[in-house]
């Protein structure tokens, strides 16, 4: 199978297993939301803070440098899994000695518990780990979708079932649980490599040569973007957390469905690319026009009409989520479109300098936080969407110095979508603003939704946007292929990998 086809067979499965995985894990995320309350929420968030820095560091960059490396060996993949497991463990007894410092720390005496029950997550995901980076390599999505949804399903399930009969909390943290499980046990399954004894010393040294400055480079970002849960936990306590990161993760839901599901397959393809750098540049300047044309509009409607979104969604409880949702999903906008720079400096084994870059970040993330937190939730997000535009400039700047693509490329590629994203945001907030009298807040969702899609492709059929017709065109390859049937959601999905691909031709 030559890359085009890879990268459009790949592109297809990762976005329906991501699709697939959100809408379950909202409809679950809605049931839980209902039944737990904000304070329940932030808790757990407390916990996340730290675990989540754990489960990265149990990768340890081991994962892309299996992805990355052209000739790969058997001694690579024994020795990257069993260093893997080894982190995993000690990340787990870490964490279960120092379940008394994270109570402590937050003033929360339930976290110590909490704590030491979820800190077995670490050593389940890192028998995973390698078995998911052999398949992603192999280009092997169809199976990760299988197993991400199949997680999703049986964790939510399993918390929903808790917080139903009054376990509270603890739903949230069984959840983690199962869903680490789960995935471990379907990629060790779905994978055709077989785990036996061994462990190389070179390949360790060449595996963690390039994984080194990923993982540095991971866990500086990591706290770039946990930086301010930590502080929201530590300084306003567990309710005031419990809203944001709703109201983050809520943001975050175009972004992990649209360029970060990409980032999964266009990681391997672009790596294999890194000598033919004309092709490199095309393919991820057509990949990012085709986020921002689904991100954008998403971005600024779910901003547009936060107020009635959450109502339908969450309820009264969780009102404060408004405006603080109306800020983010802007950064969101924003951030969808310069996320993507990883693939540029991962895929070019650049990883060094990607470390360099995110130790200042974090730096100046960490100075807007400490000013932004004195001002309340609000003064976070604003400080949050100051360093967003800082950070996001920089990125842009050094990452497109490797493949002689300018700031100005990139804006001038995008204005377009930019300019009729706003033109349907200003016509949703004027029709919303005379809707919000008359009608209810689920009628205001569904109207401002669909008028705000009709108004965004007029837009794009009316001044010929070049990515949309790119995309429209290979959505009528796609349904003549497939014998002239509709074209649903795959057939979407399909398209757009296989004209990111074409335009970069």
């Amino acid at each position: 199978m030559v890359l085009r086809d890879k990268i459009r067979s790949g592109a297809l499965w990762i976005v329906c297993g991501r699709m697939g995985a959100q809408v379950v894990q909202l409809g679950f995320t809605v049931v839980l939301a209902r039944t737990l309350s904000p304070r329940e929420f932030g808790a757990i968030g407390m916990l996340v803070v730290f675990t989540g820095f754990a489960q990265l560091l149990a990768d340890s960059g081991l994962g892309s440098a299996l992805i990355h490396k052209e000739k790969l060996t058997e001694q690579h993949r024994v020795t990257a899994f069993w260093m893997q497991l080894v982190v995993g463990l000690f990340l787990s007894a870490t964490f279960m000695l120092a379940a008394p410092l994270f109570a402590r720390f937050y003033n929360l005496p339930l976290l110590k518990s909490m704590t030491r029950l979820v800190s077995v997550v670490f050593a389940i995901q890192a028998a995973g780990q390698t078995h998911y980076a052999l398949l992603a390599r192999e280009f092997r999505f169809q199976r990760v979708a299988v197993a991400n949804i199949s997680a999703t399903v049986v964790s939510g399930t399993i918390a929903v079932a808790l917080a139903l009969n009054g376990y509270g909390v603890w739903a949230l943290v069984w959840q983690m649980i199962a869903f680490a499980a789960a995935n471990a046990v379907l990629y060790t399954l779905f994978s055709e490599w077989r785990l036996h004894f061994g462990f190389e010393r070179a390949a360790a040294l060449e595996l963690g040569r390039y994984a080194i400055y990923v993982l540095g480079f991971n866990s500086l970002n990591y706290w770039a973007r946990n930086g301010d849960n930590l502080t929201i936990g530590k300084v306003l306590g567990s309710p005031a957390l419990g809203i944001y990161s709703r109201a983050y993760n809520l943001m975050l839901l175009p972004i992990t469905n649209v360029s970060s599901v990409l980032g999964q397959v266009f990681f391997p393809a672009l790596s294999r690319l890194q000598n033919d750098l004309l092709r490199f540049r095309q393919v991820y300047l057509s990949a990012i026009q085709m986020i921002a044309l689904f991100t954008f509009p998403l971005m600024a409607g779910m901003s547009v009409l936060s107020r009635p979104l959450i109502d339908v969604l969450f309820g009264a409880q969780w009102v404060a989520m408004v405006p603080l949702l109306k800020v983010l999903s802007l950064i969101g906008l924003v951030q969808s479109i310069v996320n993507p720079v990883g693939w540029i400096f991962n895929s070019l084994g650049k990883t060094k300098i990607q470390f360099q870059i995110s130790a200042f970040l974090l730096l100046a993330f960490a100075t807007a936080i400490l000013i932004g937190i004195r001002h309340g939730l609000l003064g976070v997000v604003y400080a949050y969407a100051l360093w967003a535009v800082l950070s996001s400039g920089t990125a842009l700047h050094f990452a497109g110095r490797l493949i002689h693509l300018s700031i100005g490329d990139v804006v001038r590629g995008l204005s377009r979508i930019l300019g009729m994203t706003a033109v349907m945001a200003i016509f949703v907030y004027c029709v919303d603003n005379e809707l919000a009298r008359l009608v209810t807040s689920a009628l205001r969702l569904v109207l401002g939704s669909l008028i705000g899609a009709g108004a965004y492709l007029a837009l794009c059929v009316a001044l010929r946007d070049e990515t949309f017709a790119s995309l429209r065109r290979h959505m009528m390859e796609c349904k003549q292929t497939t014998g002239g049937g509709a074209a649903g959601p795959k057939g979407l999905e399909e398209a757009v990998a296989v004209a990111v691909v074409t335009e970069g031709d």
